[in-house]
């Protein structure tokens, strides 16, 4: 009885345990919830403007230290013009301003202030920068050496303030100064090589930078300017053409590096899918305009490689995956243009479908504005081609225009589920076709005629018409609308441009087969 007493006693503590779990698990749940909204509240109440703040610490510092560095420059201008001071005390009272500034915005960030202070050490470096150009190029104190070493310690100290101070600002002015160093010495016969490689790890270094330290403005100004001072240098440059795969270095360097770190990190990485592709469009103008044919065909296509690998290895990547397709897609149509230019048009259509498809799997909005963008080229393009014979490039473009937007309409109705689309797109193709068989009626006519090819056209849109209803009875809803619009469309040509000019006997045909067919078309449709 005794073991039967105490079993009973704790099958019931057991009881009370397994109540005592339930009712906490079933706690759980439902008071979680309710700290959601609280959460959400949080995070949507919007802090009140701190104008002081704003004003004091993030508007004035900027602001007036590039009212001071101008009026620097002003003040070495007008103590020059009116001969106050010798040149040489010129350059030291720009040295000891430049270390001046460097010692108070260090004072000012140990007293707390570090928007200001990081001002001031920033304004130091073009401070500096621009009283070595003074001292080289407008008082000849020094040479071309002598300046540039001395603009490379103010851009190493520049960096090593961004590194100290983590502040961007700093790492900005340095780049900018950086960037534009060598076009601050004087000399009759630029040294390309050493251009090229300053312009490479200055910029490799300050990208490197801002992505250490998640600086989105430095990360872009670093690539921009780059780009623009090679832009400088080939516009006042004669470079040879033995120079010319040399004076690339930063642009390819550019290139490739930004392709590493995005294969290679996660961080901002939308920021660099775009910025890729960016470059990816500014390389191949480059290659365009730097090179012969050959060779732009020969590094598009080791581009063209190395994205292709980049894909297949990025596949499943909805971030990487659609832009090494769309920059893949730059460089095989640069290499059409080049190689086989009379099937470009065929290129475009083809890569519309494959940016649909990318678009589809990924959802990637770049896609679906480089199908838009690719759709009105080609559709401008193949209003520029008239079909002059039965086998003839024209005739595939206008051919190939013609099924790929039809086919195109259905995916994208399929797609997006919207008969908005397939409304208009079916107008779109009617409207097209009536062109195209313009265009073929004037085949068929040959020299027969004026008169022959209006006949001919007619006919052909009659023919037309009665087609898009047959579709309306098999699985196109529009097809009836769009055939009588086709009807009144011939009906309104016959009436305005064919009458006055074509027999009568043609005239009666006309006119008899329109109303023929306009009175079986009103019988099949007819309702009581």
């Amino acid at each position: 009885m005794e073991k039967s007493e105490l079993l009973e006693k704790r099958i019931e503590e057991l009881e009370k345990r397994i109540l005592f779990l339930e009712d906490q698990i079933h706690i759980k749940p439902s008071t979680s919830p309710p700290h959601r909204p609280v959460i959400q509240q949080q995070e949507q109440a919007k802090e009140p403007v701190e104008w002081d703040v704003l004003i004091f610490q993030k508007i004035l510092p900027p602001l007036f230290i590039v009212v001071f560095i101008m009026g620097v420059i002003w003040g070495f201008k007008a103590v020059s013009d009116y001969g106050f001071l010798q040149p040489i005390v010129k350059v030291i009272i720009g040295y000891i301003v430049g270390f001046v500034l460097i010692v108070l915005g260090i004072w000012q960030i140990n007293k707390g202030r570090k928007n200001l202070g990081h001002m001031l050490l920033g304004g130091s470096i073009p401070i500096l920068m621009l009283t070595t150009f003074a001292m080289h190029q407008l008082y000849d104190i020094s040479g071309p050496t002598i300046a540039f070493i001395l603009n490379l310690m103010w851009i190493t100290l520049g960096v090593f303030l961004t590194f100290k101070y983590r502040s961007q600002g700093i790492g900005i002015v340095a780049i900018v100064g950086g960037v534009f160093v060598p076009f601050l010495i004087k000399s009759t016969s630029p040294n390309i090589p050493l251009f090229s490689v300053y312009e490479t790890v200055l910029f490799t270094v300050f990208l490197w930078i801002a992505l250490k330290y998640s600086y989105k403005v430095l990360y872009f100004i670093s690539i921009v300017f780059l780009q623009v001072a090679i832009l400088v240098f080939f516009i006042f440059t004669n470079v040879p053409d033995g120079y010319k795969w040399i004076a690339m270095l930063p642009i390819f360097v550019q290139h490739g590096a930004l392709l590493a770190i995005l294969l290679k990190t996660n961080q901002m990485l939308k920021e660099q899918a775009y910025t890729l592709f960016s470059i990816m469009l500014l390389t191949a103008i480059w290659i365009r305009v730097i090179f012969t044919d050959n060779e732009a065909t020969v590094l598009m296509t080791i581009i063209t490689l190395i994205y292709g690998v980049c894909y297949y290895v990025y596949r499943e990547d909805s971030v990487r995956a659609p832009i090494f397709i769309a920059n893949a897609s730059v460089t095989l149509l640069n290499i059409m243009q080049l190689q086989i230019d009379n099937l470009l048009f065929e290129g475009i259509i083809g890569f519309i479908f494959i940016y649909f498809f990318i678009y589809k799997k990924f959802k990637h909005i770049l896609h679906l504005i480089l199908l838009s963008i690719s759709y009105i080229v080609a559709f401008y393009k193949v209003l520029s081609f008239s079909i002059t014979g039965w086998v003839s490039w024209e005739m595939l473009h206008w051919t190939v225009f013609l099924i790929g937007t039809g086919y195109g309409i259905y995916l994208l109705t399929r797609l997006f589920k919207d008969k908005t689309i397939l409304n208009i797109g079916v107008s779109f193709v009617a409207i097209m076709l009536l062109y195209y068989l313009h265009m073929i009626a004037v085949l068929v006519s040959g020299d027969s005629g004026s008169n022959m090819e209006r006949v001919v056209t007619s006919s052909l849109w009659i023919i037309m018409a009665i087609l898009f209803m047959v579709f309306n009875r098999i699985s196109l809803p529009q097809g009836k609308y769009v055939g009588v619009s086709i009807l009144f469309v011939t009906l309104a040509k016959i009436i305005l441009f064919d009458i006055s000019f074509v027999s009568v006997a043609i005239k009666a045909l006309l006119f008899l087969v329109l109303g023929v067919v306009g009175l079986l078309v009103s019988r099949a449709y007819y309702k009581k």
